[in-house]
């Protein structure tokens, strides 16, 4: 057995705070291994460097792993991102923990994953874990234990797991209370990976290319020990995608209503083959609102992103969820492939169409390494293989000029206040609720807020 200190460096805060579910999974595989495993939040812990250092001192561990969720920590063009000088203070922190303690520092996590060599470079960590992290970061520990020399970086891909071997979280009560305070929910995962193609997603690089399930009694059993042990009762079901189209949810669905857990819960869905049935289920399960895998504005654009449906289901998909009188937020990405100004115009007018939503609008779609949207960009020059990503790099359609574009949205959405863009105006929204109705977590569950509120 050994002494595993682990540490989560998040500080993004938009739109809410988001508990750790990486570093959690991965210390309840530790724990399952036979190691003692303390957690550390760097956000929940009051985000101080010298908090941290002295924290590893007193802890005395054997092993150091730290998670960084995000790469960027916003995702709209128009904000100024410094992600070198955001890995420059990972690197520093890291040379402050190596000066009071010589044990390996593991670094692991989704931002990692996208870029482990560039990365680890930058940070000058030990060893590095890439994708799922359970069993890779089990065998590494054992290697070192064993006197051997692993590799600078492990990746989960060669240490696989079935869905039935996706077990829990590790959740401790102090975050939990953090996190349940500042968001109003905590985040619960039912499953992994995605079999869809969307150009610019990099769920199947980090989780797989297919879905693979989560045993249903061990979710109900999770969610029933957060409701009972630490007064949770408003949950994010945090899968690529919640409704996947082989209806494996509902089977969870089910379990929640015959089980009376009596909770509440909001997820990501796909617009894509949704019934009026699937919805009532949901709301009779404690749904309070959805959030939907839009991502573009019209069929043109939408096809142009690899989606599996057009606008029309979109339009279907929101009228369904305003039947069963749930908030309901849309994602819309514009200038992506095949964008024109007469998609442009097109999409704008579609979202002004949708009714009882709140709809976030983004301008260009962020270049990840190892999707789609990188290959597509890599064909049209717009990119090479040696083009560093770390710094945010976004796709525009060759067919419009970014300027126009922007004031395009902000003459035909400015005035409607269910059309969120810039992303400064959702913030401005955002700060108006909490400071006027002491709103917390998702916004578009305050959608009846917003229409109240003059901005």
């Amino acid at each position: 057995m050994s002494k595993v200190f682990l540490i989560s460096l998040n500080t993004c805060t938009h739109p809410c705070e988001i508990y750790p579910l990486g570093m959690a999974v991965v210390a309840a595989a530790l724990q399952r291994d036979g190691h003692e495993v303390r957690m550390y939040d760097y956000m929940v812990a009051g985000r101080h460097d010298g908090s941290l250092v002295a924290a590893v001192q007193e802890y005395h561990p054997e092993f150091i792993g730290i998670s960084i969720r995000n790469l960027d920590d916003n995702i709209d063009s128009s904000y100024e991102i410094d992600n070198t000088k955001k890995f420059t203070w990972i690197g520093n922190l890291i040379g402050q923990i190596k000066n009071v303690t010589s044990v390996p520092v593991i670094i692991g996590g989704s931002a990692f994953s996208l870029m482990p060599e560039t990365i680890l470079d930058l940070v000058q960590a030990d060893y590095g874990v890439a994708g799922e992290g359970e069993r890779a970061i089990c065998s590494l520990i054992k290697e070192l234990q064993n006197q051997k020399r692993p590799d600078r970086i492990i990746y989960g891909s060669d240490y696989p797991i079935l869905g039935s071997d996706i077990r829990g979280a590790l959740y401790d009560t102090a975050m939990v209370r953090y996190y349940y305070e500042e968001s109003d929910f905590i985040s619960i995962q039912t499953k992994r990976g995605c079999p869809f193609r969307c150009l610019y997603c990099t769920y199947p690089s980090l989780e797989g290319h297919c879905f693979r399930y989560r045993e249903i009694e061990e979710v109900v059993d999770e969610i029933s020990r957060l409701k009972t042990e630490m007064g949770c009762n408003s949950f994010f079901f945090a899968d690529s995608i919640f409704n996947d189209p082989a209806g494996r949810y509902r089977e969870l669905l089910e379990e929640i209503i015959a089980g009376e857990l009596d909770i509440k819960w909001a997820a990501y869905f796909t617009p894509y083959s949704l019934q009026n049935s699937d919805i009532e289920l949901c709301k009779r399960a404690g749904l309070f609102a959805v959030e939907l895998g839009t991502d573009a504005a019209s069929s043109i654009t939408l096809a142009g992103l690899n989606k599996m449906f057009d606008w029309d289901d979109v339009v279907k998909a929101n009228s369904i969820i305003n039947q069963a009188d749930l908030p309901c937020a849309h994602f819309v990405i514009f200038g992506g492939p095949d964008e024109t100004y007469e998609t442009l115009e097109e999409g704008i007018q579609n979202c002004r169409r949708l009714e009882n939503c709140v709809v976030f609008g983004y301008s260009g779609v962020r270049i990840y390494p190892g999707t789609l949207l990188f290959e597509h960009a890599l064909s049209e020059g717009i990119v090479d293989k040696n083009t560093s990503l770390l710094e945010p790099m976004y796709y525009y359609s060759p067919a419009i000029e970014r300027q126009r574009m922007h004031e395009m949205i902000c003459r035909g959405w400015g005035k409607e206040r269910h059309l969120i863009y810039p992303q400064a105006k959702g913030e401005k929204i955002s700060q108006a609720l909490k400071r006027m109705f002491n709103a917390k977590g998702l916004l578009w569950d305050k959608i009846h807020l917003l229409q109240k509120t003059r901005l």
